[in-house]
């Protein structure tokens, strides 16, 4: 906040008049506001991936994900996760089916690392068909990507 001080003599020679300019710098709001969009523009990619598997490497063509996709991730040992919560083998279908429960056409992404056997990721697709799910993705790394 600035002020200007006027040397005037209005009242008298001992009294000064003291006139407030009282306006918002905005320079510092601004520089805070870019540094946190700049932030969550580079932590947003990390938001999805809720646990770490070893994606396996392909070519395909790559698709985003929506903010409303359910995703799923198995880890090496086979266990099963919803976000960053684990799920049971035998409760997985009624958990898909309260996460999908509002959704129109749910989706739902499927997370496995690289050495989970076939049988685990079938599971989770069969679960997956079972409790109402319409389309189902396979999230892979592209060999492009990283160099």
């Amino acid at each position: 906040m600035s002020f200007n001080l006027d040397s005037g003599n209005d009242v008298g020679e001992g009294s000064r008049k003291t006139n407030f300019i009282s306006e918002i710098n905005m320079t510092p709001f601004v520089d805070v506001c870019l540094v946190l969009l700049i932030i969550f523009m580079v932590t947003a990619p990390f938001a999805i991936s809720g646990i770490n598997v070893q994606l396996p490497k392909t070519q395909a063509k790559s698709l985003t994900l929506s903010g409303e996709s359910l995703v799923i991730s198995i880890n090496k040992k086979g266990e099963y996760y919803i976000g960053k919560n684990i799920v049971k083998e035998t409760n997985l279908i009624t958990q898909i089916q309260a996460s999908v429960k509002n959704d129109e056409h749910p989706s739902l992404f499927i997370r496995a690392d690289d050495g989970v056997p076939y049988g685990k990721v079938m599971f989770a697709m069969t679960a997956a068909q079972k409790a109402g799910v319409e389309r189902i993705g396979m999230v892979g790394e592209n060999k492009r990507d990283k160099k």
